[in-house]
């Protein structure tokens, strides 16, 4: 059975991108995945397409890319249109010989068209145009039948239009784009108002709204094709104000255009009116609500219309209602006086396959700096959300706050293990969101859709609204990676994010408890003038809202009802959000909270009430503003978020504040102490070795062949241990023995909350999809010498015992892993596999490679202490380092410190309640030397040991992630379904995870460095094979520090490929494995015997050590491209993805539970 291990965290993120001007004209299309693409004229009048390619925001140069646009030529007015079967119509206007414009018609363009040179077959144009200011283009019809746009052109802005000399009509014939003769109005014109094209059964033409120098306006409908009729029908006129503005649809039942005039109100026409002198339209009954119109535009989706329209104070609202019901719809305002003053045209989607009925509206407008935001509402939720609108950058980062999600496929038994990498979820959300998903940009809603996960069986969805909304989600159904895999359901919780948001306000119980609130910094959160009356509603409407959510949760039946209820409302083809009310009594209002959020000055009355109505009794967050009653049902987790951030923004508390306060704040100063800690740690390890080298005699033969002795005379021993507490793996990665002891102490488990945090694994998360696999660059200025040569002729020399090693690993990767499959983790029985005939095998390859590897690590030292200091250049992680470490450069050290140092600081202070202890200017190569010898102060002693317990783990989390990058780099196991992970150049790349290896594995001698517990304590035989296990297990981990060596020398000085550098690694990982695995249970048995250890721990012990056999041998095994099946190579993926899991499990419960 497959499981979801499932975390949210309200959070800064951080996201590579630009943000895009609004520039001298936008316009707004939907893409092949019904989200928003844009059309943008910069400022420099260069045209520009904003939209997602292969899961990527990208921008492009349209001019140039379409091949329309010659180099460098500027483009001086555009227009698009979208067709009924989602193709375009782009017109673009260029200069032209002595000032006169090129004008290109580019029709019944693709998506995928977009993206390269147009086919000469679409493009239409037009030369010795006079100079193009503004361009006016419609749909002529709504049917699937393909038609050529409407388009007219203008030769002066639209602001300063006075004579029709200055509009002309756009005909095309064949491929020749022509202007049609001069044309006039009834009435001579003091100045044109505004421009809407029009198609109805006598043909087609333009309806122009202008004022007279007599004054009162006039509307006129004149024809170009088919009549000859120049019309003008009787222009509205309301309390003596003139009409101000127009637009037309084309009615999708008539098929003919319908006339929208704005000014006080909102009059329609049909053609039957405005084909008439004596049509007067019909207005439409909004209220009082629609007045001082100064723009208006119009979507239709289906029957389901939309009005927007701009006011005289560059307010915006809008208006829903049904095409054949005009008069019955609702006005809702959505920004305020000032925020509207550039918007684009609106978007209302539904998928492209008809599959999903949710009704998306989506909106561009303008933020105070100039840039592109989107709105964004959906005919389920019904809230607004405003996201930041931007494309991919390799260089400049943008902070955004918001949620990030992780939901983590996990196996409940081992014979599952092989499906969960790159397995699928079907992932669903309460509302339409805007998001990426494990770094490609997606929108998750109430339909399901699928999505696949990485390697790890994961998908990081971080949420892209700039504000703590959110939805309630759901990963329903899984299917593993291979193609034709049956869909299973899961019977898996919701993923709700306000809970633990809303929870941090459990304690909020009085006023004085809400002014007692703290930021992080410590100083208040309430600003000191917040009113007593305020706060006093503050204090009570928390506690409401905390009890709501609290019900909420606790009554998981109806919370999954309602999710349902949601999904239903999706699939049942409404198209409006009437439908929803269905089950929400009272979601119109909803609507409503751009409004209430941006007067939240203005509320002077406002709490939480139960209401009863026709419904039953209800809780609802009731807000008084001015005349209005605004009241919002507490039915959902949208909703009550967003009754918490409005109470406090009515205390005066600042939007990022909220967030920071109610959210997961990194402490980067304690992050950065901890980064500079594992340098120090790093360097004073590397020291002492090379001290050891220089003072120390070691006989690499005698040591393999000790070893050979010892693993045989122990063998017997550890064939018949009965492995107490650990006989048989659980079906958790938590061993039985340590959920007994956990649940027998103090029933902590930060193991199994930590391990599936967001917090803990936000440091992978971003190398990987914050740019690090495609466009991380190393810059290693250093050159190989003769120690280098040396070692690769010895390399050279060892070509045909290494692949006589290779067979031999392969046969028993082959053997154990099969074991790992069963079903069953059996350490006893895998002990039985382990032959002293493999022993000797094994140890006679070792010896083999004993040469190499042991010149390799006396070069190591030196090359490492040279490569560590290299210069990092990676976006996300780069920019963050600068931010937190000022002027200090990204070293190759510095970036893997600071990648571990995020989980180990998350880690220790969920266990020890502070941040970890700090070792720069403590622990050099002597102090270090006394804490291995056990001589060393006691309290760096006793912080040296906490300090390396929590670091194991991170080293075991983030060194997993770079190994499985490595091994999706080449393409190996392609058609597994691993390929969604981005990679960039393979060598830029290859040189990065060849650099970090080396690093991990430097680092990984300073934490598995083995300790005298008693230098006093007399030896005996026991404790001397004890003391040399535990060298012997530094020795064989310090062999894959030497194999990384010579993997960068190889690299550096032959070239070698990704595939020759994974193989040369796998091999040693393969060789070491089996007698590490010996080394270990037998120092583990020791310690049981000695009783120095705790039971649960031992039990720990045993399968951590088990699990670092299958780590090692799936890594061998992924690795072989050539030497095995490639259904072993994908098993060896699985199992060493789950065998890591395992592993990093097993180090956080060793902290936990070792922790002094």
């Amino acid at each position: 059975m497959v499981t979801i291990k499932q975390d949210s965290e309200l959070m800064t993120n951080y996201v590579s991108a630009n943000p895009i001007p609004a520039g001298q004209h936008f316009a707004v299309f939907r893409d092949a995945n019904m989200d928003p693409g844009v059309f943008s004229l910069s400022e420099d009048s260069y045209l520009y397409l904003i939209t997602v390619i292969n899961g990527k925001a990208t921008k492009l140069d349209f001019g140039s890319v379409s091949g329309v646009v010659p180099s460098g030529t500027k483009v001086q007015a555009f227009a698009v249109v979208q067709a009924p079967d989602s193709t375009l119509d782009i017109c673009i206007a260029t200069p032209g010989a002595n000032a006169t414009s090129s004008f290109t018609l580019l029709y019944g363009i693709t998506f995928a068209e977009l993206q390269g040179p147009i086919p000469s077959s679409k493009i239409i144009r037009g030369a010795s145009f006079p100079t193009v200011d503004h361009i006016y283009m419609n749909n002529k019809s709504t049917d699937t039948k393909r038609t050529l746009p409407l388009v007219m052109v203008a030769f002066q802005r639209p602001d300063r239009l006075a004579s029709t000399e200055d509009l002309r009509f756009v005909q095309f014939i064949q491929n020749q784009a022509t202007l049609l003769g001069p044309w006039s109005l009834a009435a001579n014109p003091k100045r044109i108002i505004d421009v809407a094209l029009g198609t109805c059964a006598l043909g087609d033409g333009v309806f122009v709204l202008y004022e007279t120098f007599s004054g009162p306006t006039h509307i006129q409908f004149k024809f170009f094709t088919g009549s000859t009729m120049v019309v003008e029908p009787i222009c509205p006129t309301v309390y003596l104000i003139d009409a101000t503005c127009i637009n037309s649809y084309v009615d999708p039942t008539s098929h003919q255009s319908i006339l929208l005039i704005g000014g006080q109100n909102i009059t329609a026409f049909k053609s039957s009116e405005y084909c008439s002198a004596k049509g007067k339209g019909t207005a439409i009954n909004t209220g009082d609500q629609v007045t001082g119109l100064k723009d208006l535009q119009v979507t239709l989706s289906g029957q389901t219309l939309r009005f927007w329209y701009t006011t005289n104070t560059d307010a915006v609202h809008y208006y829903t209602a049904q095409s054949t019901a005009l008069s019955n719809g609702t006005v809702i305002p959505l920004l305020s006086d000032g925020k509207g003053g550039q918007i684009s045209g609106l978007l209302s989607l539904k998928s492209a396959d008809g599959s999903d009925q949710t009704l998306v509206s989506s909106l561009l407008s303008v933020d105070e700096y100039g840039n592109l935001v989107l709105l964004q509402q959906d005919s389920v939720s019904q809230l607004w959300q405003t996201y930041p609108f931007w494309y991919a950058s390799d260089l400049n980062v943008i902070e955004t706050k918001g949620f990030m999600l992780r939901m983590h496929a996990t196996a409940t038994t081992s014979d599952e293990a092989s499906l969960i990498p790159g397995c699928w979820l079907r992932v669903s959300a309460s509302g339409v969101v805007r998001c990426t998903v494990n770094g490609r940009y997606a929108s998750l809603g109430p339909t399901g859709q699928w999505y696949q996960t990485d390697a790890k069986g994961v998908l990081n969805i971080q949420l892209q609204s700039d504000d703590a909304s959110c939805f309630v989600f759901s990963a329903d159904a899984y299917r593993a990676a291979k193609p034709g895999s049956p869909e299973t359901p899961l019977q898996n919780p919701l993923l709700d994010p306000s809970v633990k948001v809303i929870m941090k306000l459990d304690n909020v119980q009085t006023p004085e408890d809400v002014r007692a609130l703290k930021k992080q910094d410590g100083t208040p959160l309430i600003p000191s003038d917040a009113s007593d009356d305020d706060v006093k509603s503050a204090a009570a409407s928390i506690q409401a809202l905390v009890d709501q959510t609290r019900q909420n949760q606790g009554d998981s039946q109806q919370l999954l009802k309602s999710f349902k209820a949601v999904s239903l409302v999706a699939a049942s083809g409404g198209e409006t959000a009437y439908g929803v009310r269905a089950f929400s009594i009272g979601d119109t209002l909803k609507d409503f909270w751009h409004e209430v959020e941006d007067k939240v000055e203005d509320a002077f009355d406002w709490g939480v009430n139960l209401v009863e109505d026709a419904a039953g009794k209800v809780w609802q967050f009731i807000i008084k503003i001015g005349d209005e009653v605004y009241s919002f049902i507490l039915d959902t987790a949208s909703v009550i978020v967003k009754a918490v951030v409005w109470v406090f923004k009515k205390l005066g508390v600042l939007l990022q504040d909220v967030i920071d306060f109610l959210g997961y704040l990194f402490n980067w100063d304690d992050i950065l102490a901890t980064a500079d800690s594992i340098t120090t740690g790093f360097n004073a390890a590397l020291d002492y070795g090379q001290h050891l080298l220089d003072t120390t005699e070691i006989t690499v033969d005698s040591w393999l062949e000790e070893l050979r002795t010892t693993i045989k005379v122990q063998l017997p021993t550890l064939q018949n241990q009965n492995y107490d507490g650990a006989s048989t793996a659980p079906k958790s990665v938590k061993s039985k023995a340590a959920i007994e002891a956990t649940a027998a102490s103090d029933g902590d488990e930060t193991d199994q909350d930590v391990k599936s945090d967001v917090a803990y694994n936000w440091s992978t998360y971003y190398f990987t999809y914050g740019g690090g696999t495609t466009n991380a660059v190393l810059t290693d200025n250093s050159t190989p010498g003769s120690a280098e040569d040396d070692l690769v002729a010895i390399w050279d020399d060892i070509q045909d015992e290494l692949d006589t090693i290779v067979k031999l690993c392969t046969n028993v990767a082959k053997d154990f892993l099969d074991f790992f499959d069963s079903g069953e983790y059996d350490i006893k029985a895998l002990m039985v596999k382990i032959s002293g005939d493999l022993v000797d095998a094994i140890i006679d390859s070792l010896k083999t490679l004993g040469d190499i590897l042991f010149k390799a690590l006396a070069l190591g030292i030196n090359l490492i202490k040279t490569l560590a200091n290299s210069n990092m250049d990676i976006p996300v992680i780069g920019w963050l380092w600068k931010k937190i470490a000022g002027n200090r450069p990204l070293s190759l050290l510095g970036l893997v410190a600071l990648l571990m140092a995020i989980p180990t600081t998350v880690l220790y202070k969920a266990k020890a309640g502070k941040a970890p202890p700090k070792l720069t200017g403590r622990l050099t190569a002597d102090t270090f030397g006394q804490y291995v010898s056990g001589t060393a102060d006691p309290a760096l002693a006793k912080d040296v040991t906490n300090f390396t317990l929590a670091t194991a783990t991170s080293l075991e989390l983030v060194y997993g992630e770079f190994k499985t990058i490595s091994l999706l780099v080449d393409s190996a196991l392609e058609g597994t379904g691993l390929e969604s992970v981005p990679i960039g150049p393979v060598a830029q790349l290859t040189n990065v995870l060849n650099a970090t290896s080396l690093t991990f594995e430097t680092i990984s001698t300073f934490i598995t460095w083995p300790v005298n517990e008693d230098p006093t304590k007399p030896p005996t035989d026991t404790s001397t094979t004890a003391k040399f296990v535990k060298y012997s297990k530094l020795g064989l981990t310090v062999s894959n520090f030497g194999a990384a060596v010579l993997a960068n020398v190889i690299a550096k000085v032959k070239k070698a490929d990704q595939p020759t550098i994974k193989r040369w690694k796998g091999t040693i990982a393969a060789v070491v494995a089996v007698p590490t695995l010996c080394v270990a249970l037998t120092n583990d048995i020791h310690e049981a015997q000695e009783g120095t250890v705790k039971t649960g721990l031992v039990a720990n012990h045993f399968i951590e050590a088990f699990f670092e056999l299958g780590k090692q041998l799936g890594f061998a095994a992924a690795s072989w491209d050539n030497e095995i099946e490639s259904i072993i190579m994908y098993v060896g993926l699985a199992v060493q993805q789950i065998c890591s899991y395992g592993g990093y499990g097993c180090k956080i419960y060793d902290f936990v539970e070792t922790y002094q």
